[in-house]
């Protein structure tokens, strides 16, 4: 038996303790053990690392914005020990062989655990549940992939027991407010609220799964989802940017970033329980193809800053660290039905050491992207110093110990 002890965030409280752990796997929580490993804390408290279910790796087919090994290892600077990635490559992954291929990819590359979401565009057999992580649907437009017929939704989700991820915005509603974009205002009044609004509404008529709304960016979205007994997440950007920033092309993303009072309303529900989950929404693109706002697409990277953003909303009396575990730990890790999220005998061992006072501006220089910037330039975050992944640690006072393929794939089955 390995062991770590130290001050530990387990039930809403900060507790010194020490763990065993056998098999990658927390077996025993104490006050005092001994193991054949032994790590001793003495800086720092020690959380769940975050599961991050909403990333766009872009591998395959997108290599030169990102790929599995640079993604990983930026998502590992950033606490995040496992990730969800999304279907929308080249080719997406819309059949089992294109699956595996992504499968084989990952496999060999990816510093930490991962999941792979699959597209419902149509009624899918059976035994696809049984490899997949997840399922995702598109309601409108994206990258490399048409909006499914939301008509066909109730047949396509009909037999699906795993989660569903649906990006809500109706691409008849994009379509009928379809306007010059040629900054982020004028961003936001093309893809206006009611368009996710109108999504939920209809996923709310269809008996069955119940859905879980990715990158909510409207109150009205959240309220509605509640209603329908949906899960919702919400992004870092959505939090703490908003379009009257100074962002350019930099801040373009879909949905759109909305009113300054919209986000402070967002952080308000995210404070008080009535969003499930932050999800980074992890969609880089090149500096180059971000140069002009009008040609620009639409995405950008967050897997590196999403929790160091959140421990400073904590520092800076935004979020409590019980909301911080909840909706970047737990509430993920139950979604999927994966081992992973809690300080608890049966979870992994995927842990973090973060000192609370260790705050420090965001600088792109220093993150792991290939792409080379981040939107939240000048930010403040508090970086995990250690990581570890089932046991094993992984990064040692902001440097990785792992090599890549050492992460290891969860169907979502537990």
């Amino acid at each position: 038996m390995d062991v770590i002890e130290g001050k530990f965030f387990i039930d809403g409280e900060i507790k010194t303790a020490s763990i065993g752990i056998e098999n990658g796997k927390i077996v025993k929580i104490a006050k005092n053990l001994t193991g054949e490993k032994f790590y001793s804390i003495e800086e720092g408290t020690i959380f769940p690392s975050m599961i991050d279910i909403h990333v766009h790796m872009r591998d395959p087919g997108f290599t030169w914005k990102e790929d599995f090994e640079s993604g990983t290892l930026s998502a590992l600077h950033g606490g995040v020990t496992f990730i969800l990635d999304m279907p929308n490559t080249k080719p997406p992954v819309d059949s089992i062989e294109n699956f595996r291929t992504k499968l084989k990819i990952a496999s060999k590359k990816s510093y930490i655990d991962y999941g792979i979401a699959y597209l419902l565009q149509k009624k899918e057999e059976k035994y696809v549940q049984n490899e997949v992580t997840s399922f995702k649907i598109y309601m409108s437009e994206t990258t490399n992939i048409k909006p499914v017929n939301y008509l066909l939704i109730p047949e396509i989700v009909s037999d699906i027991e795993k989660n569903i991820t649906v990006h809500a915005e109706l691409q008849d509603c994009i379509d009928n407010n379809k306007r010059e974009s040629k900054d982020l205002i004028m961003h936001d009044m093309s893809r206006p609220e009611s368009c996710e609004v109108s999504a939920v509404r209809y996923l709310g008529d269809i008996r069955g799964p119940k859905f879980h709304i990715a990158h909510v960016s409207s109150p009205d979205t959240v309220d509605l989802s509640k209603i329908f007994g949906f899960t919702t997440e919400v992004t870092p950007h959505h939090l703490f940017l908003n379009r009257e920033m100074d962002l350019g092309a930099f801040g373009k993303v879909n949905p759109p970033l909305r009113s300054s009072f919209i986000s402070e309303r967002l952080r308000y529900l995210l404070s008080n329980g009535n969003i499930d989950v932050v999800s980074s929404d992890h969609s880089p693109h090149t500096l180059e193809e971000k140069s002009d706002f009008a040609s620009a697409p639409s995405g950008l990277p967050g897997v590196e800053t999403s929790l160091p953003l959140l421990f400073q909303a904590y520092r800076d009396s935004i979020f409590s660290l019980d909301t911080i575990v909840k909706v970047s730990m737990e509430n993920p890790g139950k979604i999927l039905k994966i081992p992973k999220g809690k300080i608890a005998p049966g979870y992994d061992a995927d842990l973090i050491v973060v000192k609370l006072s260790d705050s420090r501006r965001i600088r792109s220089k220093d993150l792991h992207y290939k792409c080379g910037w981040t939107p939240f330039e000048n930010l403040w975050g508090i970086f995990p110093r250690k990581v570890f992944i089932r046991g094993e640690l992984a990064l040692d006072n902001f440097e990785e110990t792992i090599e890549p393929g050492f992460g290891l794939y969860y169907s979502g089955n537990r």
